[in-house]
């Protein structure tokens, strides 16, 4: 990716990101997939808990992304990497990150494909209607990463009014609040840990930004955008997660595959019937905006990999698009057709997902760090002689 703003080809970036676009983009990318099954992985009340100890826990991963944003030492964009880790370790660190943009965008697509098919259209060509939201995320991720991002904006408020129809259900007769006790059990439910690693993963996002050149993003803004961003997901997974709760209970809820896209199936309103066949293509764009993110990152990775070899324009673009159409083809004729499959790669995705947020912020902080311990040292030791 470039390493300047305002540099030529798909990553050029006019002018830094504002505070909408970074808090909207880090809160799509947080929640886009993992809100809608999360309640079943959870399913006890004391899991309310688990949320606020993720949510704590990635406060601190976004203090260290937005310190390595205000420290000149740490790397910034590609030409950064380069110089802080040398071209055979940022050689390995790009295909790994081509793996990891390439896996997420599948799983998020193969994700909202089945449930366009579990819910609206049981006779939909999956493979097929994958094919064609793919072939949307490269409408919009052509336009650049600039617009793109700020796409961010339409994206959330496309979709966040989805969230004010379930409010009904805090107030239904049909709600049992009995079901939110005991907040502290005697003894912790098995597979806590487990839980744990999927709330830790569906927190996961804002590390992408590390990507960004330092010139595009304003270090105090970038700050306050992810707190806001991060505590405004956590309110929204114990929001439906309680929700869901009250409405299923603990028993039923554990069975659900897809409990917040169900609960759609219940929303009543008098002036207008069968409301998923609204809501559900609205998540569209979401799941488009974070698609060509991705997308855009594969290519970002592809360019750099391949160095002079291609040209600055849209090629590695349309490369990193042709890659991920032969595996969301693949997922589709393969995998996603085996439940059991499919449930394996959603799996795959989470510690994925746990193991980037973990390591990348982690990570550069601690590069800068030492950078400056170093600096600090030479200093030190040229001013005694």
């Amino acid at each position: 990716m470039a390493s300047r703003v305002g540099s030529a080809g798909l990553f050029s970036i006019s002018a830094p990101f504002g505070f909408l676009s970074l808090a909207f983009w880090a809160n799509r990318m947080q929640t886009l997939y993992y809100l809608l099954y999360l309640p079943s992985v959870l399913a006890e009340p004391v899991m309310i808990g688990l949320i606020l100890l993720a949510a704590g826990c990635s406060h601190l991963n976004i203090l260290m992304i937005a310190r390595c944003f205000a420290w000149k030492e740490t790397p910034g964009g590609y030409l950064g990497i380069v110089r802080t880790l040398g071209t055979a370790v940022s050689f390995l660190f790009l295909l790994a990150g081509l793996f990891a943009v390439l896996m997420k965008g599948i799983v998020l697509m193969m994700g909202y494909v089945d449930i366009v098919h579990h819910i609206l259209f049981p006779a939909l060509h999956a493979t097929l209607f994958g094919i064609l939201l793919l072939c949307a995320c490269v409408y919009l991720a052509r336009l650049g990463m600039e617009k793109t991002i700020r796409f961010a904006i339409v994206a959330f408020v496309g979709t966040i009014w989805v969230t004010f129809l379930y409010v009904p259900f805090a107030f239904s007769p049909a709600a049992e609040y009995r079901h939110l006790l005991p907040l502290l059990p005697e003894h912790m439910p098995q597979g806590i840990w487990q839980a744990f690693l999927t709330v830790w993963a569906a927190f996961s996002g804002p590390e992408y930004m590390l990507a960004l050149p330092k010139e595009a993003v304003d270090a105090k803004k970038l700050k306050t955008a992810l707190i806001a961003a991060n505590a405004f997901t956590a309110f929204e997974y114990i929001f439906f997660f309680v929700i869901c709760l009250t409405f299923y209970g603990s028993d039923y809820l554990q069975r659900q595959d897809l409990p917040i896209a169900d609960l759609i199936r219940y929303i009543q309103l008098p002036f207008a019937e069968r409301l998923e066949m609204i809501l559900i293509p609205a998540y569209a764009i979401s799941f488009v905006y974070v698609v060509a993110i991705l997308l855009l990152y594969a290519a970002g990775a592809i360019q750099c990999l391949a160095r002079s070899r291609l040209s600055a324009g849209r090629a590695p673009l349309w490369l990193a698009f042709l890659m991920m159409l032969l595996l969301t083809w693949m997922a589709g004729r393969w995998i996603w057709p085996d439940e059991w499959k499919a449930k394996e790669w959603i799996t795959w995705l989470s510690w994925l997902d746990a193991s980037t947020y973990t390591v990348l912020p982690f990570g550069f902080f601690l590069l800068g760090w030492i950078t400056i311990r170093r600096k600090w040292r030479v200093r030190h030791a040229g001013g005694s002689k």
